[in-house]
């Protein structure tokens, strides 16, 4: 098994391996990006598919680097990991050289990742399964000897995620975009730390009037108002006296 140190040319060579009628052995690094309609050629690719192998190339290309950060390295897995779990190779369904790359580069990795690693909470697990597809898959063509594929049980995984439903997690992601705009029954949603804005407060108190002045208005009318009492003992002025 090549490992991830192998140059551009070991990769070439790799891939003669497999194609000796479409990569000939004097094939150089440059050639690559167009190679897949060789290696495939029932397929046909897109102008933009076009760019994603080339850009899958490089990435590829420098998930082999042994001297990459950490961080970064860690992060491209990352980014990967989830590039693959709605799909079944880098384009979608359809094969080309930058799963050949992928694989040859990222093969030697996957062979020495812990259980944990591989299909672990925090694992790559949909890294794994795409390894085991591609070197075993007549999709992609690739002659692999049994011994220097990887090792993979598929029964051995560590953590079942739950699958995320595509149609229901866009629904979601729209409703929220919905509810921050409009906020909650049409008003302005509050920031904390902030309190609402000024005129808000103005057409509120405007629009309600508080408690104190209710009861003062309700005080004033009965005060306006003569008692029935005292109406009726109020006389005419023509009214004779009775005797």
């Amino acid at each position: 098994m090549y490992t991830s140190e192998s140059t551009s040319k070991d990769f070439v060579t790799f891939l003669h391996s497999s194609f000796p009628s479409a990569i000939p052995e004097t094939a150089v690094e440059s050639d690559l990006p167009t190679t897949s309609h060789a290696l495939y050629p029932s397929i046909t690719y897109t102008d933009p598919e076009e760019v994603d192998i080339s850009q899958w190339l490089t990435t590829s290309a420098r998930l082999a680097l042994p001297d990459e950060d950490e961080a970064k390295h860690a992060e491209r897995l990352g980014s990967l990991n989830i590039h693959l779990s709605t799909r079944t190779t880098l384009l979608g369904s359809k094969p080309s050289v930058a799963d050949a790359a992928l694989y040859y580069r990222l093969a030697p990795a996957v062979m020495g990742w812990s259980a944990e690693e591989r299909t672990g909470e925090k694992g790559f697990h949909h890294i794994v399964r795409y390894i085991d597809f591609v070197q075993n898959a007549s999709l992609f063509g690739l002659s692999i000897p049994a011994d220097e594929k990887v090792k993979i049980d598929v029964n051995d995984v560590k953590f079942v995620h739950k699958p995320i439903d595509p149609k229901e997690e866009k629904e979601r992601k729209k409703k929220e975009k919905a509810a921050a705009a409009a906020g909650v029954d049409g008003q302005t949603p509050l920031v904390v730390g902030r309190g609402k804005e000024k005129g808000q407060d103005t057409a509120n108190s405007k629009e309600q009037p508080s408690e104190e002045t209710a009861k003062a208005a309700t005080s004033n009318d009965t005060t306006a108002q003569p008692s029935k009492k005292g109406k009726e003992r109020k006389k005419s002025p023509n009214q004779p006296n009775s005797h």
